[in-house]
């Protein structure tokens, strides 16, 4: 087990803001789309459910669905308080509006609008050497944005080497997802001006599409990191009585995110190397957490913090985050102000979930392929705060909405360990 060593959330503390007005510049060149049917077809994900949840409008509440947490008072890293400042320059975001009179909302529309933010966000996402992701208001060439990953679906009669080669990657950098008679699916990283011009050059027997953040995030794990079974207990909770076999099993069983990289990274020869990159995915996310939190507070708390230069174009996860970002033609639903909510109170809080990140550890995979974040390791230390550990559900849903926006990662998902045949998380929650 590897040791994850954060940086220190105490004292010297410098804001993160991102104050870049952001009106998105887009190539006008789109490749061929991919249909919500075409791409349910190809490949199964948390979005079939998440559709689902969103265009009705009887699910529960974000406070019926997961508790929401009152601040507490934090120091964050890299923060510090002034007494005069200039004044912000407010952001302005760029949303999707398609209401009209008798406009329904489909699950088709929210599709194509969370598509639409993908390229967005593939156009505009880059990251300058030794520091921090930012997305600015330019569309960059091809050598300036970062890959990120792509499903790409060539018809009967292509080969999958030559489509891997025209993409100038090796085969071992490229996964087949699926195929079949007429038609292979295969995900490969490629910033989006190579995307477009690889499968333009292919005339209509190509297409494909960035994949979009919640199609990285497996089924069932939403559900079962904030149902009772799941969550992490915490530590202060833990009497040291005689514990029945059930209750042993909620507290004595780590409780896991499982994250897989994109192809081009798997199979890092040193565990170091691997370290080295989950060390940048999880300073990505605090970074965005902490933009996102300040971007929330009110114009007079602002006046109390400082702006660091090097994190002006750094994005909020709200910004980021397809679910949250088409926020016009949703404003009122349900499903989204529970995401809302869960960033609010999670990873974009005045906490920004400091305890969890600073508790958990990691361990490598076997091929060093994928990693784990052990969130309550049995060898670590005990969380002291339960707001802004893991033990808040917030901090864990927004962790795992945060992972599948970072270009370096292809798949998230929960650990569902069993005893004796049942799912332990189940179980849990017919014990409470």
């Amino acid at each position: 087990m590897i040791g994850l060593h954060w940086r220190k959330t105490i004292s010297t503390i410098v804001l993160l803001l991102y104050v870049a007005t952001i009106s998105l510049v887009v190539s006008s060149s789109t490749p061929q789309q991919f249909s919500l049917e075409d791409f349910q077809r190809v490949l199964r994900s948390s979005l079939d459910s998440e559709l689902d949840k969103i265009t009705d409008e009887k699910v529960s509440t974000a406070q019926e669905t997961t508790n929401i947490h009152a601040k507490s008072k934090t120091l964050m890293r890299r923060r510090a308080s002034i007494q005069n400042r200039e004044e912000d320059v407010i952001k302005s975001r760029a949303l999707f509006d398609r209401r009209s009179s008798g406009h329904v909302y489909t699950s088709e529309d929210i599709w194509d609008d969370i598509v639409q933010h993908t390229w967005k966000i593939s156009d505009t996402i880059k990251r300058d050497e030794g520091k921090s992701m930012t997305r600015t208001t330019t569309t960059y060439d091809d050598d300036v944005t970062l890959p990120i990953p792509f499903l790409v679906c060539g018809e009967e009669h292509l080969d999958f080497n030559d489509i891997v080669a025209s993409f100038n990657k090796l085969e071992e950098e490229a996964l087949l997802v699926s195929s079949s008679h007429d038609e292979f699916c295969l995900v490969l990283s490629t910033t989006s001006a190579q995307g477009r011009e690889v499968i333009d050059s292919f005339g209509g027997s190509l297409k494909g599409v960035p994949l979009p953040d919640f199609t990285k995030i497996q089924p069932g794990t939403i559900d079962e990191v904030l149902s009772k079974g799941w969550s992490v207990p915490f530590s202060q909770e833990q009497v040291v009585t005689k514990k029945s076999n059930a209750t042993e099993m909620i507290n004595h069983w780590e409780r896991i995110i499982i994250v897989d990289f994109t192809p081009e990274l798997s199979g890092m020869k040193e565990e170091a190397d691997l370290l080295k990159v989950v060390n940048v995915i999880t300073n990505d996310i605090q970074d965005m957490g902490e933009v996102g939190w300040y971007e929330k507070i009110d114009e007079e708390e602002k006046q109390k913090y400082s702006v660091d230069e090097n994190t002006i174009d750094i994005p909020s996860l709200s910004d980021v985050f397809s679910l949250t970002a088409i926020t016009t033609a949703t404003s009122d639903n349900q499903r989204i102000r529970f995401w809302r909510e869960v960033f609010k109170n999670g990873i974009e809080s005045k906490h920004v979930c400091s305890t969890m990140f600073s508790t958990l550890f990691v361990k490598a995979r076997s091929g060093n392929y994928s990693f784990e974040l052990v969130l309550n390791p049995m060898d670590g230390p005990p969380a002291e705060e339960y707001e802004s550990s893991a033990s808040n559900p917030n901090c864990v849903a927004s962790l795992v909405a945060a992972l599948s926006v970072h270009p370096y990662v292809l798949s998230v998902k929960a650990n569902f360990p069993t005893y004796h045949g049942w799912n332990v998380a189940q179980l849990m929650d017919s014990f409470k």
